[in-house]
């Protein structure tokens, strides 16, 4: 028993030790390739020999001392958490949600560059989000009417067709992907807009260069405090969080109208030239593929379904309550309409100001070139106080769009554990996995995590209202419109998601690979303890063969090349003896497990 304690107490070191190699790898390579833009073979290579690295040092962390067989076990039910959450809080948290920080970015530039075709697909994406929300409040009817919870998008699919169904794990897994791409994309932009732009937005508004980078510190100190308070103490404080967050977004939304009003009325809402399609192309495939790329502006609505265990049965509804006192609506409706009128207002908004930022006929080239184009119109059409005010508004969109992406990216995952595809562990520490998972993709840049995000959050919402029907057929209720409503929905979420190959087909390849590697992973979960560390060795195996095929180098000065230089050897090498050590460490655990559930047989 001492001996079988101690190979498993090395295999743990082992373990966290490949995590960390892994870990450098990826961010050398990663940085490397998101300045490269190509691939070759060796570097194909490389990223799976860093994967299998990642995935044998992962299990080796899994494999828990007082336990010498690794068993993968869901989660014990937690205490019922206090809903605090009515009607008013649950909608401003899905406006704030939905507007985010792309909305200061991505409408700009698309207004000016695809003109009535940027109007033309807003609308498409408006239209399909709502009925994606009908969808969505249809199908949490049906699941509290058969007596389950439904709790996030992804849950519907397991309602619809099981929790060990290849199609929830993808879903589930997708939806992770995409809000943690958000997280990072969020954070890259604030911390970037703080540091770089929000210093001279000061100065230019009087504010002397002391003070303003003073408060470009206190600003960031900010957001991480926000945030850390949301990680960490999200339901210990959960009626205040959502009190600020209500706040935050009426703020948002007063600012924003206010400022679409004084933009359009500057130039005295020339619309002139809305209607010409520039360079006289084929505008109704560029709607398909605008629509698709536009259609991350939209899917914040669906974070109000991950807030159903946190709201009320019964709440009052703002007028109708005020005219008929005692007034309530039951939370499987509220849900719903919520979902709907915060995709209507967001739009609403978004609409309005890109018509008021093409009224505006600014410079393009400049437009193009500017850090935050919003700001940027903000400033040079309506000068300092106005730039100031739309930084503000900016950074309030980006906080509204972090904390959400990433708590529910970290539920996600958590959610995996609790479905017993991974060790308790994992679900109790998925947001610092998650934490991980942001700051490696915050190497990739702005440009490529807006894509990636939009590509990975259709793909799953294609399958979750794909799987609306299957739901319905199961309660035995629903009428045939609402069937053929998640079809077509479901359907123009694939469409919408293929269109994305046009604009960057990386984008797709990288989604598609990342869905591909959520299939495969879901197999190896499903080959249980004991075939998953087996078949984790055998691929560690392979990948050294393939590493000694087809070479490859670390291509900058990051920590592992640091690291390889100070002990004298090449990169590959230490990618090699890392995947040769867990390799090894996997196989001893499978040798020990064996023999004990031999004993335990005979016994």
């Amino acid at each position: 028993m001492l001996a079988a304690l101690s190979v498993k107490a090395a295999g743990l070191c082992i373990g966290v030790s490949a995590l960390i190699v892994a870990l450098g790898y990826a961010f050398d390579d990663l940085s490397f390739l998101a300045v490269q833009g190509r691939y070759d073979s060796g570097d194909v290579v490389a990223v799976l020999a860093m994967v299998g690295l990642a995935l044998c040092g992962t299990a080796l962390v899994f494999q828990l001392p007082e336990s010498l067989a690794a068993r993968f076990v869901k989660l014990r039910p937690t205490l019922p958490r206090k809903p605090v959450y009515g009607f008013g809080t649950v909608l401003a948290i899905g406006v704030g949600a939905t507007l985010g920080s792309p909305l200061f970015i991505l409408i700009p530039l698309n207004i000016e560059e695809y003109e009535f075709v940027s109007v033309l697909s807003l609308l498409i994406a408006t239209l399909l989000s709502v009925a994606m929300a009908k969808v969505y409040a249809n199908m949490y009817a049906e699941s509290k009417g058969l007596g389950l919870e439904g709790v996030g998008g992804p849950s519907f699919t397991k309602l619809a067709w099981g929790g060990k169904s290849v199609r929830y794990f993808v879903a589930r897994l997708s939806m992770w992907i995409a809000n943690t791409a958000l997280a990072a994309y969020a954070q890259i932009v604030f911390l970037l807009f703080d540091f770089e732009v929000m210093p001279g937005i000061l100065t230019g508004y009087g504010v002397s260069e002391s003070a303003a980078t003073s408060a470009t510190y206190v600003l960031g100190a900010g957001f991480l405090a926000w945030a850390i308070i949301n990680v960490l103490f999200e339901q210990r404080f959960l009626k205040g969080i959502g009190s600020i967050q209500a706040i935050l977004t009426a703020a948002l939304v007063s600012i924003l109208a206010y400022h679409s009003y004084l933009l359009g009325g500057a130039a005295g809402w020339n619309l002139g030239g809305l209607l010409t399609f520039p360079s006289g192309g084929d505008w109704v495939t560029a709607l398909v593929v605008n629509t698709g790329y536009l259609y991350l502006l939209f899917f914040g609505f669906q974070e109000i379904q991950a807030l159903e265990k946190d709201s009320v049965e019964r709440s009052p509804i703002p007028i109708a309550s005020w005219l008929k006192r005692g007034f309530t609506v039951a939370r499987a409706t509220y849900l719903g309409v919520a979902m709907v009128l915060s995709v209507i207002i967001a739009s609403a908004l978004n609409i309005v100001y890109g018509l008021a930022v093409f009224a505006s006929h600014p410079d393009a080239s400049a437009l193009g070139s500017a850090h935050v184009p919003a700001v940027y119109l903000a400033q040079t059409v309506l000068g300092p106080g106005q730039g100031l005010l739309v930084g503000v508004a900016f950074l309030i969109a980006t906080v509204t769009t972090f904390v959400p992406a990433f708590l529910a990216a970290a539920r996600h995952l958590g959610a995996l554990g609790e479905d017993g595809y991974m060790p308790i562990s994992v679900a109790k520490l998925s947001w610092i996995f998650t934490l991980v998972a942001v700051l490696l993709l915050a190497i990739q840049g702005q440009d490529f995590l807006v894509k990636i995000t939009d590509f990975m959050v259709l793909i799953s919402l294609g399958i979750i209202t794909f799987s609306g029907a299957s739901l319905r057929s199961r309660a035995g209720t629903g009428g045939f419109g609402n069937k053929v409503l998640a079809f077509v929905v479901a359907a123009s979420c694939f469409v919408l998601g293929a269109a994305i190959y046009q604009i960057d087909p990386s984008v797709v390849v990288f989604g598609t690979v990342a869905i591909i590697f959520g299939y495969v992973v879901f197999d190896i979960f499903e080959l249980g303890s004991l075939g998953a560390q087996l078949f984790l060795s055998t691929f560690g195996t392979v990948c050294v063969a393939a590493l000694g095929l087809f070479r490859h180098a670390i291509h900058t000065s990051g920590p592992v090349d640091s690291l390889t230089k100070l002990f004298g050897s090449e990169p590959n090498a230490l990618l090699v003896w890392g995947l040769l050590a867990t390799s090894t460490a996997l196989a001893a655990n499978v040798v020990l497990d064996v023999k004990v559930l031999k004993r335990t047989l005979v016994g």
